[in-house]
């Protein structure tokens, strides 16, 4: 039996939407109908005339890529760019044979399986080794097919910093054959009822010399071939996941999202660009967060944190937000301290859903009491209150900018007190003392709780100090509002984020 994770999910795919019984009744005929599906999704193109217009509609097509055509390599494609005529003309051969002998010895080559030749065990233990297996043309087959399929979860991985690195990475779970099966009966369901027209449209940009050149843009489907696909592709991963939760609201397949959330716990997935793989997993708490459907929504607000020395997300620092995102999406993997603590070294204010995230590490990881845990929130929530009004004060609002310029200078210095605490009662002494005078108020009797633990050292002085700094860095509700009614309340929505670094 076939245990390569990339080939084992062609055989899933292949026995599920043909009605297969086993890996034996899979024959060339199913083979070439799925190769042939995935010609048709090699590529992506624009369908009509772009020129004097912001947007452009886009479709698949069975063209070889060429970037400077603007026939872009489809992102469930995985291989690059430059390299990608290989599969394609290994799948194109492949699909105008009448019959192959399927037992046949073939030494599979890094454009048919993209981690050829460099990484292409995966063990159970969920590591990756080097090494080259004999293999077989059903093998290739199956490579082949899983490297083209769109009935695959995949996005365009950007990172680095100045030329930025592109590459299609598909996102694949090592389960057994049925639990395969399911995950793929319902990503299809995902694709066919949760995605928009919108997913195929890309923007134009217009290039001002001597003439106008016009110049199209990857559509978004890149961010992602799921619903609510970040626009950080760092968290691709926590997105999917947060994706298939959301299909627990859905009475035709709550059952079915359930069962494939419930076989991703312990379940290794592999993330497979050309020439790499890596692994990762996801702790039961973060799955249980998206069998309650509450994980997408904390996913969609990590791309509105506000890192204090970088304001709001720009081009300009768009590589210190992608370092944050990589360490967010680990976090949500991991879901321990260690992670924890490199989370929180971005100094960096939270949108309020990100409450229930810090609530479910508190209460599930850290082991602490939810009374003191909602304790510690109402003194947090005061500091960040204290640190909105003392900047008002200062500044006003006519600028915004320079309100949360100015409300983060005072966050990081009531931090900074809550950091140098040598113990339990100066951490609540130096602390409230701090915002009491900025504010002219006591800190609200529903902290006592927490205030009292601290102080007496029964709550341990790390946990209190990560308590205290998690909690105060949620946007309060009155900030929330000023902000509506801002005439500087500028959606970062409708900025350019981050540039598109087409081949072109």
């Amino acid at each position: 039996m076939t245990t390569h994770v990339y080939l084992k999910y062609a055989i899933a795919l292949l026995m599920e939407e043909h009605g297969l019984q086993t890996e034996q009744d899979i024959t060339f005929k199913e083979i070439k109908e799925e190769l042939e599906k995935g010609l048709n999704a090699f590529s992506v193109k624009p369908t009509g005339d772009y020129h004097g217009q912001a947007k452009v509609q886009y479709d698949f097509t069975k063209e070889k890529n060429d970037a400077k055509k603007y026939i872009f390599l489809a992102p469930n494609t995985i291989a690059s760019e430059m390299k990608a005529s290989n599969l394609y003309n290994a799948v194109y051969k492949t699909c105008s044979e009448e019959n192959v002998d399927l037992l046949k010895a073939y030494k599979i080559s890094q454009s048919e399986v993209p981690t050829s030749g460099e990484f292409n065990n995966f063990s159970d233990s969920g590591n990756i080794g080097r090494g080259k297996p004999s293999a077989t043309v059903f093998d290739q087959c199956l490579a082949l097919i899983t490297s083209t399929t769109a009935l695959k979860p995949c996005l365009q991985y950007k990172s680095g910093a100045g030329k930025i690195s592109m590459d299609n990475t598909c996102l694949l779970p090592d389960l057994d054959i049925t639990d395969l099966q399911k995950f793929i009966k319902l990503f299809k369901r995902i694709r066919i009822q949760k995605l928009d027209s919108s997913l195929m449209v890309g923007k134009v940009k217009c290039e001002k010399g001597k003439t106008l050149r016009y110049i199209p843009k990857r559509p978004n489907i890149f961010n992602g071939n799921f619903p609510n696909a970040p626009h950080s592709s760092a968290l691709g991963s926590i997105a999917l996941l947060g994706a298939i939760g959301e299909m627990t609201k859905e009475k035709d397949v709550s059952e079915l999202a359930n069962k494939v959330l419930e076989s991703l716990k312990d379940c290794n997935f592999y993330a497979i660009k050309y020439g790499d793989a890596s692994v990762f997993s996801f702790s039961h708490s973060i799955i249980r967060l998206a069998e309650r459907g509450k994980l997408r929504r904390i996913v969609d607000s990590l791309y509105y944190v506000e890192l204090y020395k970088e304001g709001r997300r720009s081009t300009s620092n768009a590589f210190e937000y992608q370092k944050f995102d990589l360490f967010a999406s680990r976090f949500l993997q991991i879901f321990n301290r260690p992670a924890f603590k490199d989370f929180l070294a971005f100094r960096a204010e939270y949108p309020h859903d990100i409450e229930l995230l810090l609530n479910t590490y508190f209460s599930d990881m850290e082991k602490i009491d939810k009374e003191i845990v909602t304790s510690a929130k109402k003194l947090g929530n005061w500091l960040n209150s204290v640190a909105y009004s003392s900047a008002k004060k200062e500044v006003g609002t006519s600028n915004w900018d320079n309100l949360i310029k100015a409300k983060a200078k005072v966050l990081v210095e009531l931090e900074s007190s809550v950091f140098s605490a040598k113990s339990g009662d100066a951490l609540i002494a130096y602390t409230i003392t701090r915002a009491g005078r900025l504010s002219g108020f006591d800190a609200p009797t529903e902290a006592s709780l927490f205030m009292e633990k601290a102080a007496s050292g029964e709550l341990p002085l790390e946990q209190a100090k990560n308590l205290l700094i998690a909690f105060s860095r949620l946007k309060s509700k009155i900030e929330e509002t000023d902000k509506v009614t801002s005439n500087d309340n500028q959606s970062i929505e409708n900025e350019e984020m981050t540039e598109d670094y087409s081949n072109i």
